[in-house]
């Protein structure tokens, strides 16, 4: 028994023009290059800003106001404010923002190892004869020498 459907506006797929076939493939064309040229057209890694360009330093003024610095603290130790242990931490610190910025790099928050690898100059050689005094409880370095090396290490920045 076969039913016969008689419905003379029902037509077969192929009945109708392929336009729209076409259409369609058109624009999943046009999305496929647009999304290949989005993800492979993008930079590979992690973009960072370009540095800043380096600002002018006058070295001249910024060891003035270390130097002063250094006869603040080497006055604070002369009036027993500072212990020989407070005034080696205190004399680090100074000579590490000194060479931060009197360089730009970033000596403040370095270990000494990062400093030698970092090639600041100088600071690195005077903050190691700091660090037995600065960790002891008992300081046995020579308070005058460690202020005459902070002021000769300002001095003779280059």
């Amino acid at each position: 028994m076969r039913a016969a459907l008689d419905a003379p506006d029902l037509y077969g797929p192929m009945a109708y023009w392929p336009w729209w076939v076409l259409g369609a493939l058109i624009l999943t064309a046009i999305a496929i290059v647009y999304a290949g040229l989005w993800i492979f057209g993008r930079p590979r890694g992690i973009l960072e800003p370009p540095p800043p360009p380096p600002k002018k330093v006058d070295v001249r003024s910024v060891k003035q106001k270390y130097l002063d610095l250094v006869d603040e603290v080497a006055s604070e130790h002369g009036e027993g404010e500072l212990d020989p242990r407070e005034l080696s931490q205190r004399l680090s610190l100074v000579l590490r923002f000194f060479a931060h910025e009197a360089s730009g790099i970033e000596a403040e928050v370095m270990t000494l190892e990062d400093m030698r690898h970092a090639q600041v100059p100088l600071v690195p050689g005077a903050v190691e004869r700091y660090y037995p005094s600065s960790f002891m409880r008992k300081a046995k370095a020579d308070p005058d020498e460690a202020i005459e090396m902070a002021r000769r290490v300002v001095a003779t920045w280059a």
